[in-house]
């Protein structure tokens, strides 16, 4: 959980405390950082988005008052192709 306090966002505090914690996890080999955040919460969106995380689903009612989430995530180690299986489409039926 991360918050700033209101007289004292827009210093980078946020920005420093995200980035901190990233070279934290990669100095410990992880190979991804997962969170999720608030669909409303369009700064915390930005902040993360910015610093390289990526949507990857979105959590329908995720949290106790009903709001949904977004679950993000920041690939710290390239992915290795060759274990990578193509989805199908899926094929119209043809009458």
């Amino acid at each position: 959980m991360l918050a700033v306090a209101a007289p004292y966002r827009g210093y980078g505090i946020a920005t420093s405390l995200v980035q901190k914690a990233i070279e934290a996890m990669r100095v410990r080999s992880a190979d991804e950082i997962v969170l999720e955040t608030e669909e409303t919460n369009i700064p915390a969106m930005r902040l993360y988005e910015r610093l390289g995380f990526l949507r990857s689903k979105k959590l329908h009612r995720y949290y106790l008052n009903g709001s949904s989430a977004y679950r993000l995530v920041l690939l710290l180690k390239p992915i290795d192709a060759d274990l990578i299986v193509p989805v199908e489409e899926p094929q119209e039926a043809v009458i």
